[in-house]
């Protein structure tokens, strides 16, 4: 009987909140785990610094876009 119209709000701000901080602090984690390798003779390896740097770079554009984009959707509609 009661509760049939009730509607379920959900509190979006929060929500974008939660996926910016989510996304950021994955984006961290993954930082510290980059390191690329580059092959030298006899089978063996070293880290490539200069690739390795790129390779963060990357990440922390893909992350910041991220973030941008979800900023801008939440200010055309205001």
């Amino acid at each position: 009987m009661f509760g049939k119209n009730k509607r379920i709000r959900f509190d979006y701000d929060e929500k974008i909140k939660a996926a910016k901080y989510e996304r950021i602090y994955q984006t961290l984690k993954d930082i510290l785990k980059i390191e690329v390798a580059a092959p030298l003779r006899e089978g063996k390896t070293e880290v490539d610094y200069a690739a390795t740097c790129s390779a963060i770079k990357t990440k922390v554009r893909l992350a910041i876009d991220f973030v941008t984009d979800l900023d801008k959707d939440g200010d055309d509609e205001k």
